[in-house]
Formats: C-alpha cells, sequence, structure tokens
C-alpha cells in the first residue's frame, strides 16, 4: 500500500490546505515545495491537517516548524527530570511568513508524537489555532538498551513538554474549538472540523 507523505489543495475560497500523513525523512523537503506552492497561490489563510497523523522523525517536526517562527524560539523540551538538564530544540529560523498568515491546524484522537510537537509549538507560540478533537498523548523519549544479542529494552528517559511547559504525554492537545466527527457525519461525507477550520479563517 502506497501512502502518501503530504497531499496539497487550493479550495474555492482561497484556503490553502497541507494534509501531512507523517513526520517521515523526506517530510521536511515535500514541506518546504507545499509551501512554495501556498506562497505561489498568493493566499494567507493555511490549514494544516495532522488529523491520523502518528508522528515520526523529531528533526522533521523542528525543520517543518521553523518555517513559521524566528530563529531561536523554543519548539520542544525534552525534560529528564532531576537527573540531567533539559534539551531545549529550537527553531531554525526560516520563518517566512508575516503577520498576515492565518493559520489553523487540525488535530484529532490520531495526532501523535511529532503532530503534538509541531501543534504544540505554533499554538504555544501565538501563531495557529487548533481545531478539532483531543490529540492522542504521547510525547515520551525512549532510548534502547542491548539486553541480549536478540533483545532490546526501551526506557523512557525524558518526556516532551511544549513551549509553554505542557506535558504532551498521556494528556495530549486540547484544541481551542473542540469538534466532534461523528458516524453520521462520515457517512454522508461531511467533515464539520475542516468546515470550524475554514469558519475561522474566512471569519478573520
Amino acid at each position: 500500500i502506497n501512502i502518501p507523505t503530504l497531499d496539497t489543495e487550493l479550495r474555492s475560497d482561497g484556503i490553502f490546505v497541507i494534509k501531512l500523513y507523517s513526520f517521515s525523512a523526506n517530510s521536511a523537503s515535500l514541506f518546504r515545495d507545499a509551501l512554495k506552492k501556498f506562497s505561489d497561490s498568493s493566499s494567507d489563510k493555511l490549514i494544516l491537517d495532522l488529523r491520523g497523523n502518528p508522528g515520526g522523525y523529531l528533526d522533521s517536526a523542528v525543520d517543518i516548524t521553523s518555517w513559521f517562527l524566528p530563529s531561536g524560539k523554543t519548539v520542544v523540551t525534552e525534560d529528564y527530570g532531576d537527573g540531567k538538564k533539559p534539551e531545549i530544540f529550537r527553531s531554525k529560523g526560516y520563518n517566512i511568513f508575516n503577520d498576515k498568515l492565518k493559520l489553523v491546524i487540525l488535530i484529532d484522537g490520531g495526532s501523535a508524537s511529532a503532530s503534538e510537537i509541531v501543534a504544540g509549538a505554533l499554538h504555544d507560540q501565538g501563531i495557529a489555532k487548533l481545531v478539532g478533537a483531543q490529540s492522542f498523548g504521547k510525547g515520551s523519549v525512549q532510548e534502547p538498551i542491548k539486553v541480549t544479542p536478540d533483545t532490546l529494552l526501551k526506557i523512557t528517559v525524558a518526556k516532551w513538554l511544549t513551549p509553554n511547559g505542557n506535558l504532551i504525554e498521556k494528556k495530549g492537545l486540547t484544541p481551542d474549538y473542540p469538534v466532534e466527527i461523528t458516524r453520521k457525519d462520515l457517512d454522508a461525507k461531511k467533515d464539520p472540523q475542516m468546515n470550524k477550520a475554514v469558519e475561522i479563517l474566512l471569519g478573520n
């Protein structure tokens, strides 16, 4: 089964949508290409759809977030507790957007790990509004330890915190605008979460 990494769409109402399915090794370069399409569209309204995105590479999450934040702004903190100094991952400062950008990020129970890092960072830094359902809550850093030649033991050594210090693990992100999708919506091919995001962007 060939699952795409990313899809883009310029809607008839002028809103540009980037649907990111995973944070794979090539996600950062594909996202850069998608942002170029967004820039060429002359739209200032962007929806980043991270629903069902289980995450992936931390580096990809930091790189993607860096397009929206000035250099040095916190993306995520790895908190090791009392035993080790926290490690802070900061924006690389690509920051190509001005204050006119209107950004909404869609999340749901399938948005986890790197998805929560990106959504949490852009939300806490005041760049994006979150729409949808509570995210999964996968925010632990695990280290593999070799036990025998054939077995590994994974130990949780740190937990991820959003820029405002909110714990991702087992809590997830709470959307600014909670919108559930029912079975009836799915059967009718309706997407109330996307509709809410569009409403917010067109209303501003």
